[in-house]
């Protein structure tokens, strides 16, 4: 029976619904925090995971990136933010809780790239009643929060939607999550059921997309653009993945650029044919 670990949330809910009923009983999905989940990849203990794209950024030589879904976000989603102080002209020192992860990262590269900082990140201790959020924050220029219990009682005058900033600077979405997998356990079956499996949750984003367009003036395309967030791996969904690998190498933020080359059967044959 296949295996795939995900951390379930609001945002993949539909998409890994959509997976289980394109893959059938046989499939055992399976509900993991993110730094569990890749773990378990790491170790081998799951066939596949839907996890940062930063683990293929590391593994890309001992895994397989499957392209028939992601999850990308477009526009002001209000998840990832960066506080400041107000009245503030430059920004020295950012902080951010956990390990940091893509939010930091995208925090980095577009007070890097769009606006000329080059500030010290600093990890913090996660928020509690020791450490509030707002004691933690006053010793800082900015910082970096990615969900409301790192925001609780953090009281800050101004803050930038960073997946909407990354829109603003590039015009492509911001790649959230995707599947990987050990090659040796991949095969046409999850394959398929993950390509089913982005159409209908994509389907869907679009649909409540329309909603939202529906009675709207005649605003420019941009501005008449709603947050949304995709499941498919369309070509301006690549490019975004690809961008945001380009300038954290640039910055210095990612080791190198991977090859976003997708599983296919016969890839996998031509390989299997070389090692024997």
């Amino acid at each position: 029976m296949p295996r795939l670990v995900a951390r379930h949330h609001e945002i993949n809910r539909q998409l890994l619904e959509e997976l289980q009923r394109a893959g059938g009983p046989g499939l055992d999905v399976q509900d993991l925090p993110p730094e569990e989940a890749s773990w378990t990849l790491a170790e081998a203990e799951t066939d596949v995971a839907l996890v940062s794209p930063l683990f293929f950024g590391k593994r890309e030589s001992d895994v397989a990136l499957l392209g028939g879904a992601c999850v990308a976000a477009v526009g002001a989603t209000g998840e990832w933010r960066l506080h400041f102080h107000g009245g503030l002209r430059s920004i020295g020192t950012v902080g951010y809780f956990g390990n940091g992860g893509i939010a930091v990262i995208l925090a980095e590269i577009l007070l890097k790239e769009k606006y000329g900082m080059s500030p010290r990140m600093q990890k913090l201790p996660m928020p509690d009643d020791t450490h509030s959020a707002q004691v933690l924050f006053d010793t800082l220029d900015a910082i970096v929060t990615t969900d409301d219990t790192q925001r609780a009682g953090l009281s800050a005058p101004g803050f930038i939607d960073l997946i909407d900033e990354w829109f603003d600077m590039t015009q492509l979405p911001l790649v959230r999550e995707v599947f990987i997998g050990w090659e040796s356990r991949l095969d046409v079956t999850i394959d398929a059921a993950v390509h089913a499996a982005g159409l209908a949750a994509d389907a869907a984003a679009l649909q409540h997309v329309e909603e939202k367009l529906q009675g709207r003036g005649v605003e420019s395309e941009l501005e008449l653009l709603p947050a949304h967030f995709r499941y498919r791996f369309t070509e301006d969904v690549i490019e975004g993945l690809q961008t945001f690998f380009h300038l954290a190498f640039a910055h210095g933020l990612h080791r190198d650029i991977p090859d976003l080359v997708f599983w296919s059967e016969e890839e996998s044959s031509d390989r299997e044919g070389v090692r024997a």
